[in-house]
C-alpha cells in the first residue's frame, strides 16, 4: 500500500513539474476529440485505419461489442502493464484522455458522419474523406504529443519496448503495426481471406494504413514546428525532429527521481540532452 501511495504522489508530482499544466491538460483532452474525428473520417472512407484502430476494429466486430468500448479494454490492459513494468514518465492525464476518449469519440463521429455520405459514397467522397482524415489525425497528434501529459498506452508500449531491446523506436513501431494488423487479421478471418484472395472480407486495412505507417511521422513533425510548437510556445528545434524521442527521453530524466526527493523542475523548453 506504501508503494502504491508513493507511486502515486509521483504521477502527481510528474504531472505538474511543467509550466502551463491547465492549457496542456485543456489542450490534451480537445486533441483527443479531434482524433476521434480523424479516425472517424479515415475509418468512413473505406480505405483503412490505423494499424492499432484496425486491430481493435477488428476485433471488437468479430466479438459483437462497441469499438469503443473494446478499446478501452485493451488500453487498459496495456496501461497496468505500462504502469507495473515501466517508468511512471510516459503516463499521465493523457493517457487516461488517450485510454477512455479516443474510441468512444470515433465511434460517435463515424455515426454522425456515415449517413451524411452513404447516398453519395463515391470516389469523389472516399478520396477526400481520406485526405482530410490523414490531415485532422497527424495535427490532433502532434497536439496531443506536444501537451506532454502522458502518451498513450499503445505508444507507451512501443517506447517501453524500444527502451528494452536497445532498437530504434521507429523500428519497433513498425514491428508492433505489422504485429496488431495480423492479429485483427487473424481473428476476424481476414488472413484466411486474403490467403483465398476474397479482399472483400478484409475489413479496416487498406491503403489508408499504409499511409499512416509511412507518412504520419513526417506530418506529425511538421504540424509540431508549424502549429503545436507555436501553440504551446516551446522550441522543438533544439530536441531534434523526432517528438517520440523527446517523449522518452523526458520520461527517463522525470523517472530518474524517486517520489518524495526534491524534484529539479524540468521546462520543455530546456533541453533534455543536457539533463541525462
Amino acid at each position: 500500500m506504501e508503494k502504491i501511495k508513493s507511486e502515486a504522489c509521483g504521477y502527481v508530482k510528474d504531472m505538474f513539474s511543467q509550466h502551463n499544466m491547465v492549457k496542456r491538460i485543456v489542450l490534451s483532452f480537445i486533441s483527443i476529440i479531434i482524433m476521434g474525428f480523424g479516425i472517424a473520417l479515415f475509418s468512413v472512407s473505406g480505405f483503412g485505419v490505423d494499424p492499432f484502430t484496425s486491430m481493435n476494429m477488428n476485433i471488437a466486430s468479430t466479438l459483437g461489442i462497441g469499438f469503443g468500448t473494446y478499446q478501452l479494454i485493451v488500453n487498459a490492459v496495456i496501461l497496468l502493464y505500462v504502469v507495473i513494468v515501466a517508468h511512471r514518465g510516459l503516463v499521465g492525464i493523457g493517457t487516461a484522455f488517450n485510454m477512455v476518449g479516443c474510441g468512444y469519440t470515433c465511434e460517435l463521429f463515424q455515426r454522425l458522419i456515415e449517413p451524411m455520405v452513404k447516398e453519395n459514397y463515391t470516389m469523389a467522397v472516399r478520396v477526400p474523406l481520406l485526405i482530410a482524415g490523414i490531415i485532422t489525425l497527424c495535427f490532433a497528434c502532434s497536439l496531443f504529443f506536444t501537451a506532454n501529459v502522458g502518451v498513450g498506452p499503445y505508444d507507451a508500449l512501443g517506447f517501453m519496448l524500444s527502451r528494452s531491446t536497445k532498437l530504434a523506436h521507429k523500428w519497433v513501431r513498425i514491428f508492433t503495426d505489422i504485429t496488431v494488423i495480423l492479429i485483427g487479421l487473424i481473428i476476424s478471418g481476414g488472413f484466411s481471406a486474403l490467403l483465398d484472395g476474397d479482399f472483400s472480407k478484409i475489413h479496416n486495412i487498406g491503403i489508408g494504413t499504409v499511409i499512416t505507417a509511412l507518412c504520419m511521422g513526417p506530418l506529425i513533425n511538421l504540424f509540431n514546428k508549424y502549429a503545436s510548437a507555436k501553440i504551446f510556445n516551446v522550441d522543438y528545434e533544439k530536441l531534434g525532429k523526432d517528438v517520440a524521442f523527446f517523449m522518452i527521453r523526458g520520461a527517463i530524466v522525470k523517472n530518474s527521481n524517486p517520489p518524495f526527493t526534491v524534484r529539479r523542475r524540468i521546462s520543455v523548453n530546456s533541453n533534455p540532452y543536457s539533463l541525462l
